[in-house]
């Protein structure tokens, strides 16, 4: 039986995903011509800040590995975060717009337009996402060790400031399955300090339903 390698995209690609698919939800429920709408376009701006991020960390600590390895690759996935940007700054304008009016008719048509710009950003991001984990990651995995995998993605996190990471952690934690939870909160438990594991152990009790919950505590008591 072939070894289990590290996947270092699993976990942000599951929690980004799950970004996409609650908030295109929340921009179909939404009437634009209502003052409501404010917090459907305050979650849509923040998950465009997660994204532009979250394809700069790779830009500056996961693609340059890769580079001497395969550079068409790396830059057809550059390429690719480029029109992501293009993508992210329609959406922006658009956001932009409809903050900058308060007449009802202008709201919804800006509202659908809203709607019809994510449907190309989700469709874009989640071939894209698909992509480093069915290409991109095999050959980390090919030319890395998974310790020198996870280096590269505690560099990362260093990176990233402590609210925004929090709130990753969050739509992490509603997005992965039982099993992925366990060994997070089991590694986090091992090598953090205590009110750290305590901090993440809160967001799972806050976004789990208590049936997942509860499993997920029996598991860690078991340690």
């Amino acid at each position: 039986m072939s070894e289990q390698r590290y996947n270092v995209f699993n976990q942000i690609h599951k929690g980004l995903r799950g970004m996409l698919y609650d908030t295109a939800l929340c921009i179909q429920q939404t009437d634009f011509t209502q003052s409501e709408a404010r917090a459907t376009v305050d979650q849509l701006e923040q998950v465009l800040h997660f994204f532009d991020e979250h394809a700069e960390n790779e830009d500056q600590f996961i693609l340059p590995h890769i580079r001497p390895h395969n550079a068409p690759l790396i830059d057809e996935l550059e390429k690719d975060h480029d029109i992501d940007h293009q993508l992210t700054q329609t959406l922006l304008d658009q956001i932009r717009d409809w903050r900058a009016t308060d007449a009802a008719a202008p709201r919804e048509t800006i509202g659908q337009r809203l709607g019809y710009a994510f449907n190309e950003f989700i469709a874009f991001n989640l071939y894209h996402m698909n992509k480093e984990e069915n290409v991109l990651m095999y050959l980390l995995w090919t030319h890395y060790t998974d310790a020198k995998i996870r280096q590269m993605e505690a560099r990362i996190l260093q990176s990233i400031p402590l609210p925004t990471l929090l709130a990753e952690s969050r739509w992490m934690m509603r997005s992965i399955n039982d099993k992925e939870v366990i060994e997070w909160l089991s590694g986090v438990k091992k090598e953090a300090p205590a009110p750290v594991f305590d901090t993440f152990l809160g967001i799972a009790n806050d976004e789990l339903p208590l049936e997942r919950l509860a499993r997920v505590q029996a598991a860690l008591e078991t340690e």
